[in-house]
């Protein structure tokens, strides 16, 4: 349900990358889970990251300058290279250790961390049960045990701690992720699959949990829990666009077109987030009727090509040409089918829509 944050490095070798910065050069190497970088100031950076949840944690060693003399050369301050996110089971011995004094609920806390590193994740979600059976105010265990449980039936399981994180305003990090993966040293994100084409990344605190939760919602046929839980998301954040396009997306499959066609008015096209929301916007026109005003929203959101998804601006150009059809412009929505059939033959039903429009 998790993806992690990216950056940009040049590949020269397996498991070894060349990170070219403004300030310097970094030379990093590692396996899956784990990765070391050496920068030209000199200092060593160790980064781990946890697949699924956005976590990394880094460790810097090392001096951050030049240790050439002042007689020499100029004093110059060079900064480390930004680290390498990488994931795996060997990113786990990188974790800090629970302590021998440790009580029993960080010790499961951590077990339930080393666990989802090494790919365990029904093992991951019962040691942060454990760890929150152990010390219910463990708070951020209820969202690690969600994103741990990946089949169908533990849905209800994933719905109840969710639930119960929303529902307990949880302040992040809480004590546990202060200690485990603390903050400066890690990047903790969600991956939320928002539709079919769009995900989003966005806070691992309360927003996130809530996004989650209305999703699972919607999985579970609960339409209206979902919808009331987003549209009370949006009233406190009425600009964010993954907020906005998880509410649209439920108010479209609710009927709701006009709720739609508020919620998505003041998109532009800046990203497939937006995108994805002018697709919308026209899809409930075309569905309310407003034909001119839902090929304006079409004409928008395929304006722009370049950074954006193919797929995406494939089943805009798909629904367009559907709108063309529909309005009896059959010359249009040929060469909407004709442009598809030219980048991919195969692509759903245009081959039977073109020889239909012959």
């Amino acid at each position: 349900m998790g993806y992690m944050r990216l950056r940009r490095s040049i590949k020269i070798a397996p498991g070894i990358r060349l990170n070219v910065t403004k300030t310097g050069i970094g030379l990093s190497a590692g396996v899956r889970g784990a990765r070391y970088s050496v920068h030209s100031s000199g200092r060593t950076t160790r980064t781990i990251g946890i697949p699924g949840t956005g976590v990394s944690y880094m460790s810097v060693s090392g001096r951050g300058h030049a240790t050439a003399s002042r007689s020499a050369q100029p004093r110059q301050i060079a900064r480390p290279a930004p680290p390498v996110v990488v994931s795996g089971a060997q990113a786990a011995p990188f974790l800090p250790k629970a302590g021998l004094f440790a009580s029993a609920a960080e010790k499961r806390f951590r077990e339930g961390l080393v666990a989802y590193l090494t790919g365990n994740k029904a093992a991951a979600a019962v040691a942060f049960e454990a760890a929150l059976a152990a010390d219910p105010q463990a708070l951020s265990a209820h969202l690690l045990t969600a994103i741990s449980l990946e089949d169908d039936a533990d849905m209800p399981r994933a719905i109840a701690h969710l639930e119960a994180l929303v529902t307990a305003h949880a302040t992040f990090p809480d004590k546990y992720l202060a200690k485990f993966l603390p903050p400066g040293r890690s990047s903790l994100e969600i991956g939320v699959k928002i539709t079919e084409l769009i995900s989003a990344r966005v806070p691992f605190d309360t927003t996130g949990a809530t996004l989650l939760l209305a999703e699972a919602y919607q999985q579970s046929g609960r339409l209206e829990d979902a919808i009331g839980l987003i549209q009370q998301l949006h009233e406190a954040n009425p600009t964010d666009p993954a907020i906005q396009l998880s509410l649209a997306d439920l108010l479209f499959a609710d009927g709701d077109y006009d709720g739609v066609v508020e919620v998505t008015a003041h998109a532009k096209n800046d990203n497939d987030l937006t995108v994805a929301l002018i697709h919308m916007r026209a899809a409930a026109l075309s569905a309310l009727g407003h034909q001119t005003a839902a090929f304006d929203a079409f004409k928008e959101a395929l304006a722009k090509t370049a950074n954006r998804d193919e797929g995406l601006l494939a089943t805009v150009r798909y629904d367009r040409a559907l709108a063309y059809e529909q309005a009896g412009q059959k010359a249009k929505a040929r060469a909407d089918f004709e442009h598809l059939y030219g980048a991919d033959p195969a692509y759903r039903d245009v081959r039977e829509r073109l020889a239909a429009l012959a």
